[in-house]
């Protein structure tokens, strides 16, 4: 097998990597580099270790939302070992096979999943990613499975953004005294340290008590600077004028505590005065239901110079794909966007299959990843938004009521049931908008 060298982020690789800590807990906002990093330890570790047998949950209702599996692919592919990982949907699966290391992904999200999880067994260790609601009986519950493989590698991973100012990772870790200090911010905040924790737990009809040490790690974007684009710096950067508590978060690291909707009001244009021929480009992008809640989307924008981009068709349908596809290629075939996009996961697959067959030959149809947190995503796309995003006065009923989704969006992502008109727009401004921000195209 050819070597590669592999970059890991400094702070990471000095408080993660070469340490050995029972408990990790990796906080920061977008781009802050926490979930690629975890990611490169996974592939590290089941490609290294013996008899590993690795979790993977989150805080969702079906399996594990599929960017955080196609994220680990993505780093197993960068680091040369396609060849001896396999990858399966059902059950949703990486297996090394040669030495027979398994990472499993499930959901966490109700008491009914939480039963399955417990009930695995032979784990070695466990990452929840997106852990904000993780309470006290979760942390001590995942700890506690830890009892496969080799005692060193029992390893409980938490990766979250700072933005439940209530929940029990701030109020215990970041509102207590820490019992050793690594590196501050510039305000004095600690960002890198340690801070122990006993868990009580019940052996053989006996109290036991362990005392576990925690390594707590905050980084932001500024710890993952120079592998960001311009844009990219820019859109958090903008954040200070148009969203000073996602600022403090994505800039600084700080647990905010988000209320009321995200974005009050949208620029409003009439269609019929918008002259398409002139557009720079006009772009179709397609986001299927993932999971039994959401809905697939479709909208289809038309981008004037830098700062002006029109939403010029919008559509938002929960019911199957042979209906919604056909739909969703009459809208795409009337417009002629030049390319359309649609996510790369399972039922994505299928869109794009049955959009290139539905669709005129000259519409380019793509695939993209996308693998960032959700609710970071449309947070840090939230200023483009307010500035330079345009919606129709003169559009339909079903037009309306994806702008009125989008705009019903709470800072609070615990109150929001619908999040995939938003959703929608945060994913043109992120991937398709411009090209050099794609991170996986096909």
């Amino acid at each position: 097998m050819t070597t590669k060298n592999i970059e890991v982020l400094p702070i990471y690789y000095d408080y993660v990597l070469t340490t050995n800590y029972p408990v990790y807990i990796l906080v920061g906002g977008r781009n802050s580099g926490k979930t690629f990093f975890m990611g490169q330890q996974l592939t590290t570790n089941m490609n290294n270790c013996k008899d590993y047998r690795c979790l993977v949950v989150e805080d969702v209702e079906t399996n594990v939302n599929e960017g955080v599996k196609n994220n680990v692919i993505d780093c197993i592919d960068t680091f040369g070992y396609s060849s001896v990982f396999h990858s399966t949907k059902q059950p949703a699966q990486i297996q090394h096979k040669i030495n027979g290391n398994t990472m499993i992904f499930r959901g966490y999200h109700s008491k009914k999943q939480q039963k399955r999880v417990k009930s695995l067994n032979k784990i070695t260790a466990a990452w929840y990613e997106e852990a904000e609601n993780i309470t006290y009986e979760q942390f001590k519950a995942l700890r506690m499975q830890l009892r496969g493989g080799d005692p060193k590698d029992r390893v409980l991973y938490l990766t979250m953004n700072p933005i439940n100012q209530d929940g029990f990772i701030n109020r215990y870790f970041f509102k207590q005294k820490p019992d050793e200090v690594f590196e501050e911010f510039e305000d004095g905040r600690p960002k890198v340290f340690v801070k122990n924790i006993e868990v009580n737990f019940e052996l053989d009809g006996e109290e036991e008590k362990v005392i576990m040490p925690c390594m707590v790690v905050v980084t932001t974007f500024r710890d993952s600077q120079k592998y960001l684009t311009r844009q990219q710096i820019a859109d958090i950067l903008e954040l200070k004028q148009t969203n000073r508590d996602m600022y403090e978060m994505l800039a600084n690291g700080k647990f905010i505590k988000p209320e009321g909707t995200l974005i009050k009001d949208l620029q409003k244009y009439s269609l019929s005065k918008l002259d398409l021929s002139q557009a720079d480009k006009i772009t179709a992008l397609v986001d299927t239901a993932s999971s039994g809640s959401d809905s697939a989307t479709l909208g289809i924008y038309a981008k004037y110079g830098d700062d002006r981009h029109y939403l010029i068709e919008a559509y938002r349908d929960d019911r199957d794909a042979d209906i919604v596809i056909p739909i969703m290629a009459e809208m795409i075939n009337k417009i002629e966007p030049q390319f359309v996009y649609v996510e790369k996961n399972h039922e994505g697959l299928y869109y794009e299959s049955e959009l290139k067959n539905r669709t005129k030959d000259k519409i380019k149809i793509k695939k993209f990843h996308s693998t960032e947190n959700k609710h970071e995503k449309i947070l840090s796309q939230s200023g483009r938004m307010k500035l330079d995003f345009y919606v129709r006065d003169d559009a339909g009923e079903e037009y309306n009521d994806f702008v009125k989704k989008a705009l019903d969006y709470n800072k609070d992502p615990k109150k929001n049931d619908h999040d995939d008109c938003i959703d929608n727009i945060a994913m043109y401004f992120k991937h398709a908008d411009r090209d050099t921000d794609l991170f996986a195209w096909d």
